[in-house]
């Protein structure tokens, strides 16, 4: 009767140290999915980012007039966001998380600050020494 106990209490201590294992590498995997997405985030915001940085820097080494258009995305990864520029760099600010990329006319934007509507497409021209940008849409 006594060897029939031991092992009901051996199995419930197995049972336990199993299920506790199993939870613990159940939590790892959810936090982990978690950074995977968050870096998935970051990653498209980097992407609009460096395209408008790559876009003004091009509209800036380019003659007077030249112009290029960018259709920023309604939303990343559908999260909404906002763009920011100024002299400094692209900000977008997606999901609590801040991209920069850094732009070469950093005294040449005519004004001060440019935020971007999601959604919309816009034309960055090279006008007499600064560069501006204007929503078509």
């Amino acid at each position: 009767m006594e060897s029939k106990g031991t092992i009901n209490l051996e199995f419930l201590i197995v049972f336990f140290i199993f299920l506790f294992l199993s939870t613990m590498v159940i939590s790892i995997s959810i936090e982990e999915l978690t950074i995977i997405e968050e870096t998935q985030n970051r990653k498209d915001a980097r992407i609009v980012s460096n395209d408008l940085s790559g876009i003004l820097n091009e509209v800036n080494i380019q003659n007077e007039g030249y112009s290029r258009s960018y259709t920023l995305p309604s939303k990343i990864n559908q999260e909404t966001y906002i763009v920011k520029i100024n002299h400094s760099g692209v900000y977008i600010n997606s999901h609590y998380q801040i991209t920069y990329s850094k732009i070469i006319p950093s005294n040449k934007l005519a004004s001060k600050n440019f935020i971007l509507i999601p959604g919309n497409t816009y034309k960055i021209i090279n006008n007499n020494e600064s560069i501006d940008i204007i929503q078509l849409n």
